[in-house]
Formats: C-alpha cells, sequence, structure tokens
C-alpha cells in the first residue's frame, strides 16, 4: 500500500485544575523607637496594606513572599498633646514581610499558580506606652493551572481514494501569552495653601480602566493609575492627602495575533518608591514617584477545529489509532461593571465629621456559584477611611469599614461542572459627607472567566494496513435502509464511497436516509 501522510493540528488549552485558599496569621510586637514620636496613651485604628512579592514553585510547593504596611493612629499621652494642641492624634508606620508555603498534590507537575492576598481582618492592640500589638489574618487565594496540548490528524494525503468523515470541535486555545512591564513615573507638587511635608504616611496605588486591544501581530495595553498620598504637616502634624491620575500604555509584539482573537489581562502594582525634595524655596513640597506595574497578556482563540472523526478505503486496508482527550476549555471570558452604594453612620461618641481626609478601599470576592444558567457573584468592599471631627477632645479618627455587593452574570450553556474565576478591582470611589454618616458609591469591575472540562475521542494516527483482498461483493445489492443508518457507515461497509450512493441513488448532498428507504448500493467485482 502506498503511504499515507497525515496533516495534524496541534490544540493548545488552559485548563483550570481546582482552586484554594489558605489563611496566613499575622501576629507581631512593633516598638516606636523614633524619638519623634511621642509616647501611646490609647491605640485609635490600623490601616493595613498586603501585596506579593515573589511567588516560586519549588517541588511540590509553591512559596509566596509579601510585604506588610501598617499605619498605625493612636492618641498621645496628655503631656504630648500640650505641647502639640493643634492635633491630638499621632501616626506611625511599621513595615513587615510575610511568608507561606502552598500545598500541591502529586500529579499537579508541570503547572502553573495563580495567587492573590487579602486582609481578612487586622487590628492593632496597646501594650506599653512604646509598643503596639498587631494580629490579623492574610487569606491566600490560588488557583491551579495547566497549559498542555494535544494532536489531532486533520486531514489525509497520500492516497486517493481514503475517504474521511470530518467533525468540527468548538474549542478556546491559547494563541500566546506575554509579561508586560509598565514603567511609571510622576512628581506631586504640594501648594503654598497647604502645609509644607514632614513624614509620607502611605503612598496608595489603585490601577482601573485597563484596556488591551488586538490589532495585526501586535497588541496595545493602557491602563490608568491613581495615586494617593497622605503626609504628616511639618506645622502642626496635620493630615494632608494627594492624588493623582496616570496613564501609561505600552505596544509589543505577538506574532500570529488578528483583532477577532480574544484577549485578556491582568495588571498589578509590583514595586514603588518614592522620596521628598525641596522646591525652589527650599521648602519640602515636592514627591517623586516611581512605580512599576507587571502583568501579563494572553490571547485565545475562539474557533472550530476541524478534524477526522472516521477513515477508510474501499480498495485497501487501513489502520485508525484513536484515542480519547481530556483536556481544558474556557467557555467564555467577560468583563462588567457594578455599582455598589452604602451609606455609613458613625457613632454620636465619635463627634461630627467635618472633613473627609482620605479613603482607601479593596474590593474581594467572597463567593461564586454557577446555577440556573447565572453565575452568582458574592464580595465586599473593605473601606478605610481617614476623617477630621469637630470634637474638643480628637480632631482625627479613622474608620475600616466593608461595604457588601452581589450581582448575577448569565452564562451560556453552564452545569454543575462548570468552574468560574473571577477577579475584581476598584473602578471608581466617591465619599461624600451627610450629616453624620458618609455616603459611599463604587464601581467594582468584575472579569470573569468560566472554565469546564471536556473529553473527545480523536484520530491520532492512520497507518496503512495488510494488503489483504477485500471480500467479493454482488455487482448490485438492494439494500432497506434501517434505524440510525447513515450513508457513510453503508458507504464503508459495502466498501464504496458516499458520493456514488448519492449519484447512483439521486440523491441531495444533504439528505438524511430515513429507515425504511431503498438504496441501490454497487458491488466491487474482483477478478
Amino acid at each position: 500500500m502506498s503511504q499515507i501522510d497525515t496533516i495534524k493540528e496541534i490544540v493548545h488549552y488552559e485548563q483550570l485544575l481546582r482552586e484554594n485558599s489558605t489563611n496566613h496569621v499575622l501576629k507581631g510586637e512593633y516598638l516606636i523607637r523614633d524619638s519623634q514620636y511621642p509616647d501611646m496613651k490609647e491605640v485609635l485604628g490600623v490601616d493595613a496594606t498586603a501585596n506579593i512579592t515573589n511567588k516560586e514553585i519549588l517541588g511540590d510547593k509553591v512559596m509566596v513572599e509579601g510585604n506588610l504596611n501598617y499605619i498605625v493612629f493612636y492618641l498621645p499621652k496628655d503631656d504630648a498633646v500640650l505641647e502639640h494642641p493643634t492635633n491630638k492624634i499621632q501616626s506611625v508606620i511599621f513595615t513587615d514581610k510575610f511568608a507561606n508555603y502552598l500545598d500541591l498534590n502529586n500529579d499537579e507537575n508541570n503547572t502553573w499558580v495563580d495567587v492573590e492576598c487579602e486582609i481578612e481582618h487586622i487590628e492593632a492592640n496597646w501594650m506599653n506606652e512604646r509598643k503596639v500589638g498587631i494580629n490579623g489574618v492574610i487569606t491566600l487565594k490560588w488557583q491551579v493551572f495547566k497549559n498542555g496540548e494535544f494532536e489531532c490528524v486533520k486531514d489525509i494525503e497520500g492516497k486517493e481514494d481514503i475517504q474521511t468523515l470530518k467533525k468540527e470541535e468548538e474549542l478556546t486555545g491559547i494563541k500566546g501569552e506575554k509579561d508586560v512591564d509598565l514603567l511609571g513615573k510622576t512628581m506631586l507638587k504640594v501648594t503654598m495653601d497647604k502645609p509644607e511635608i514632614d513624614e509620607i504616611l502611605k503612598c496608595d496605588m489603585n490601577i482601573h480602566k485597563k484596556e488591551i486591544k488586538l490589532v495585526e501581530d501586535k497588541f496595545y495595553v493602557g491602563c490608568y493609575c491613581k495615586i494617593i498620598v497622605l503626609y504628616k504637616s511639618r506645622e502642626n502634624n496635620e493630615l494632608v492627602h494627594l492624588e493623582d491620575d496616570i496613564y501609561l500604555s505600552k505596544e509589543e509584539e505577538m506574532p500570529g495575533t488578528t483583532q477577532d482573537m480574544i484577549p485578556s489581562i491582568d495588571l498589578k502594582v509590583r514595586d514603588y518608591n518614592y522620596n521628598v525634595e525641596l522646591d525652589d524655596l527650599g521648602e519640602s513640597r515636592v514627591i517623586n514617584i516611581e512605580f512599576m506595574i507587571r502583568g501579563k497578556v494572553k490571547v485565545y482563540t475562539n474557533e472550530k477545529v476541524e478534524m477526522i472523526k472516521d477513515a477508510y478505503s474501499p480498495t485497501s486496508n487501513i489502520e485508525i489509532k484513536r484515542e480519547e482527550k481530556n483536556f481544558g476549555d474556557i467557555l467564555s471570558i467577560m468583563n462588567t461593571d457594578i455599582m455598589v452604594k452604602d451609606n455609613i453612620k458613625l457613632n454620636n461618641e465619635e463627634g461630627r465629621i467635618e472633613e473627609i481626609v482620605c479613603t482607601s478601599a479593596h474590593p474581594y470576592i467572597l463567593d461564586k456559584n454557577i446555577e440556573d444558567d447565572r453565575l452568582k457573584i458574592e464580595g465586599l468592599i473593605k473601606i478605610c477611611i481617614i476623617y477630621k471631627v469637630l470634637d474638643e477632645e480628637l480632631n482625627y479618627g479613622i474608620l475600616n469599614t466593608e461595604v457588601p455587593f452581589s450581582t448575577y452574570v448569565d452564562i451560556k450553556d453552564s452545569n454543575n461542572k462548570l468552574k468560574s474565576v473571577v477577579k475584581s478591582s476598584l473602578e471608581n470611589l466617591d465619599t461624600v459627607i451627610e450629616g453624620n454618616s458618609i455616603s459611599v458609591r463604587a464601581t467594582v469591575g468584575l472579569t470573569i472567566k468560566i472554565y469546564c472540562n471536556k473529553t473527545i475521542e480523536t484520530v491520532a494516527d492512520v497507518v496503512g494496513g495488510e494488503i489483504e483482498e477485500k471480500e467479493k461483493k454482488a455487482s448490485i445489492t438492494i439494500y432497506v435502509v434501517g434505524e440510525n443508518d447513515t450513508l457513510w457507515e453503508l458507504a464503508k461497509e459495502y466498501n464504496t464511497t458516499v458520493a456514488d450512493l448519492i449519484k447512483l441513488n439521486d440523491l441531495d448532498e444533504d439528505v438524511e436516509i430515513k429507515e425504511g428507504m431503498k438504496l441501490i448500493i454497487p458491488g466491487r467485482a474482483i477478478f
């Protein structure tokens, strides 16, 4: 028999293996070492942030490292208040690191892990005049993914009379992925109507309005980074905040991409630094900030992959090697925004609010569940508000609160075997004083991926079998169509072709034969 050449298709896929969460306990004691800070009388609250700096797979574990930043607000002792009567609240910064190990299963080799951290709970307690204890819990939410591939035969060459039956499978495959770094710089200037900088307490950054556009063999990435700086003034320790919103963009090459493909992007602020400089008058009014946004761009193709379902030769024997493939598929990728509103009432003991000094917020996903063709998402926004009050005892307050939200997203072809990955971002936040309460209006962005597992039978290879004489058939056969018969099966059984059956019986090409029909089947005489 002549050589059979097969044309094969390589299918690349991304599979979500599992999701998990791990709690990391925070517990530490911190000393106020600098003599410029007065002794503590009472701890009022703490504003905390955590970010992951390193992630590495070591054998059957994933090492996760990160940084912690605490701003502790406290009431100084009475003698310190007398020295600075204009500001009766002090704040001090503590930094720390954390590390944890996530356990992988034995069969999770050649995988990659996506990890996010969120502060589940945090509190600061007075221990003595110069020491504060900070306790809390960080939740590490992580998913284990596998990038895999498999081959299947999509066509056959090398022998003219080989008959092929093809099928189409709609698959979402990975076209390409690339790491992206966006370097941002800005300079904030403190105007003369605001006091001079003594110490920067926090520099908060939030990525929003992310966008990605695909063109031929390239992609374009852009985003805004909102920067909020809170500093303590030199004259009277007053708390002042500054804001800036920086746009960053970058163009990168990715061969093979087209506009009709599906892009996905995940961006995080991975590193930043700042320093205070003097202005032309010799005052500390200039803040230089540099930061690095790092992320990964993935491009997917959603297409119908044509592959061989069956094949035979009317004149020769061939062998079909079949394999069952289990793999992951992405059912859909979508982005949506939801509006979140709430009104936060303050206790009368905290005094009347005069001004909101600074607000920081982070949305978190608590639960997600697919039911009745819809994905239900529940989460909350953790908000830290620093405000000025009209009160003789305290002139600043700190409020840590949570605003819940929930939404539904329609899912096509939903079933219990689907899995979802949902990531949230803060797109906008407004806080307004209404009497002795604070009105919160926020926009939360949701990026959703729906995963499923598929099993299909593929033709892995087609090879020539031993040359044998096929059984001699009658020159003409009158066949009565039975239940579930198809033209393909009849042509294969009687060593003819579908085209010959259609021509001999004067059938339309797209006709479906029905039970009870009579067909003329040509025989193959062998001399």
